[in-house]
């Protein structure tokens, strides 16, 4: 999986070789890129080299796509849409373009087209495991929308409440909905709504990415 950011350096990498038939120079990267630093580049590089995504050699223009990476084979672009508060749901929900996370097929199943990624904010589900991994305050998380109603007590969702995206554990009890925080701070409480409240369920929450 990668960043937005590496995503696009290595789709810079990729497309100029297509285009081209040969790999582009750091100068010519950095100028695609728009960036500033020649060593941000380079960090992007290396990072793109140790996961497999590149090949670089000693000579000019050796830059090579990885063994692993066969174009659009190797990821999927999953988009980010935007931020989930991890607290009480006050991020309104304002879908927007954050780049892309290339994510292996491998964690998708069913509809490719209903997955997007969000950026959570708040801390109010930092101990819930998923993966082995915790749902922090600035992690993105990946949600199903193939999945649109509770399925699983134990599991996370995405919902907009009143028009203000969060992610939380939903009950339903007794014609009540609860929005139940998973946190290691004990200021966080349940959420109880009233008949008045507008609650979606975007999706469930089925993978965790910290950076």
């Amino acid at each position: 999986m990668l960043t937005p950011k590496q995503q696009r350096v290595f789709e810079i990498v990729k497309d100029y070789i297509e285009k081209n038939g040969e790999s582009p120079t750091l100068e010519e990267i950095q100028e695609i890129l728009g960036s500033k630093s020649k060593h941000s580049v380079v960090q992007f590089l290396d990072y793109l080299e140790r996961k497999g995504f590149i090949r670089r050699g000693r000579g000019y223009r050796s830059i090579r796509l990885g063994d692993r990476i066969v174009a659009s084979q190797i990821a999927i672009p999953i988009p980010i849409l935007g931020y989930a508060n991890a607290g009480r749901p006050l991020m309104y929900a304002d879908e927007s373009d954050m780049g892309k996370l290339l994510i292996s097929p491998n964690a998708l199943s069913g509809d490719v087209k209903k997955y997007f990624c969000v950026k959570l904010q708040g801390t109010s589900m930092n101990n819930f495991s998923l993966r082995g991994k915790f749902l922090e305050d600035g992690a993105f998380v990946l949600v199903d929308s193939n999945i649109k109603a509770v399925d699983n007590p134990f599991a996370a969702y995405l919902c907009v409440v009143n028009g203000a995206a969060t992610v939380k554990r939903i009950k339903q009890e007794a014609g009540n909905i609860y929005l139940l925080p998973d946190s290691k701070d004990s200021a966080h409480m349940p959420i109880v709504l009233s008949q008045e409240d507008s609650i979606e369920i975007s999706g469930k929450v089925v993978d965790v990415f910290n950076f």
